[in-house]
């Protein structure tokens, strides 16, 4: 292909998504869940108009709009997967195509995965054309307790407008791996994450004694000290990775004193101690298949830790399904019906997916559908949750992607050859 072919692919390109942000989408008779106080709506038109919610409601009328029937459909804000490594690690075992964790490095903390964001990844049209358009980005510790930061990105693909939030806050281990590379014991671990707290804040009052080369020895180095800073002062969270009741307890002590905002990733045995949990309003992230005692750490996992969390007050958001929680991060729905099938509540299960991240995070863009937001949305063929519906029609940030991913294209081209030879 000559270069003058290439620019003419490129142009041809550049104009559709243009018309595809232009254009104006009428969503007739649909089930809309709104995830808002209008609640779900029966029976129920919406439009779209470049790329906003133009209106809602019943016998909308556009002369100029593109009809999709919504008959026997439910529309549904995007799906939003809270523990991901979307876009930094394309085949787990190619190390050229991982980005998630660095080795051998002299800090943690301030380390910033999304720095090596790649929106072209074949994950995240794969998981687009599922319902996902949102996700958590997460760092994996190699041989530190704090990970790293933890972004938001939406999945439209985009280069310059996929990450919507650089850091919403640090990553930090507070389980069986922090044991082992802080001398062996929790107690230790704990110590450590106190001490870095504690150094972080000293720094921040000292900080021009530091830069004139005095002050005392830190436990990590001033960029790290500088990362855990926003999380000190109240203005981003700390995740903590933590599976075992009695370390949920300990941390959240931690979380009290130190007055942060945290956020429980993992938390297989946190219904044993929800009501501690609810009482320090601490978020979770989990998800809900994890029912093995696959460690020592998750000896009380069950398929009913979601259901008990909600009962208690918690506030819990959704990962999964297990080690594909990145290339199938979309299985993030099938994980919600799960804990429907143990207990929680439909509409619970519902807002994990939906709308409490955007609450937890502050994203006015996304959760919910209302007049005048961005079309950030799925219409699905069915119930969401249910293992026999799929998505049909993706709105991201605006504009309808296309229902197409590597895995399609060779679907259709190997289909394509077969039928040649019949």
């Amino acid at each position: 292909m000559n270069n003058a072919m290439r620019n003419i692919l490129a142009l041809a390109a550049l104009s559709l998504a243009s018309a595809a942000h232009a254009e104006t989408v009428l969503i007739q008779n649909t089930t809309v869940d709104t995830m808002s106080d209008a609640g779900q709506l029966i029976q129920t038109d919406v439009l779209v108009v470049d790329g906003r919610v133009a209106a809602i409601g019943r016998d909308l009328d556009s002369t100029d709009a593109r009809i999709i029937d919504g008959t026997d459909k439910r529309l549904t804000p995007g799906v939003f997967n809270a523990m991901t490594q979307m876009g930094v690690v394309e085949i787990d075992a190619v190390h050229e195509t991982y980005d998630a964790t660095a080795e051998g490095v002299d800090y943690s903390a301030s380390l910033a995965i999304i720095d090596a964001f790649n929106p072209n990844s074949t994950v995240i049209p794969q998981n687009r054309i599922h319902g996902l358009t949102r996700a958590l980005v997460a760092p994996s510790a190699s041989d530190t307790l704090f990970a790293g930061q933890v972004s938001i990105v939406n999945l439209s693909g985009k280069s310059g407008g996929s990450i919507e939030q650089q850091s919403v806050g640090v990553l930090v281990n507070y389980n069986e791996y922090a044991k082992g590379v802080a001398g062996g014991s929790r107690a230790a671990a704990l110590a450590s994450i106190r001490r870095a707290l504690n150094d972080a804040q000293h720094f921040a009052d000292k900080r021009r004694q530091y830069a004139a080369g005095e002050g005392r020895e830190l436990s990590l180095p001033a960029d790290d000290l500088d990362a855990l800073l926003p999380v000190l002062q109240g203005e981003e969270y700390l995740f903590v990775k933590v599976s075992r009741a009695s370390d949920i307890l300990k941390i959240l002590e931690v979380g009290e004193s130190y007055n942060l905002r945290m956020i429980l990733v993992g938390a297989q045995e946190g219904w044993m101690v929800a009501d501690a949990i609810a009482e320090a309003g601490t978020p979770v992230i989990i998800d809900p298949t994890e029912n093995l005692p696959e460690q020592f750490q998750t000896l009380g996992a069950r398929l009913e830790n979601p259901a008990l969390l909600h009962a208690a007050g918690v506030d819990i958001m959704f990962t999964g399904m297990g080690w594909q929680n990145t290339h199938n991060a979309y299985l993030v729905t099938q994980c919600a019906g799960v804990a429907v099938a143990h207990g929680l509540p439909y509409e619970a299960a519902m807002a994990a997916l939906f709308s409490t991240p955007s609450t937890v995070f502050s994203l006015d863009n996304s959760g919910r559908i209302a007049a005048d937001m961005p079309a950030d949305m799925v219409l699905w063929s069915g119930d969401p949750l249910e293992l026999v519906r799929e998505a049909e029609l993706v709105f991201v940030a605006g504009e309808q992607v296309p229902m197409v991913s590597r895995s399609t294209r060779l679907r259709d081209k190997y289909l394509a050859k077969n039928s040649e030879q019949d």
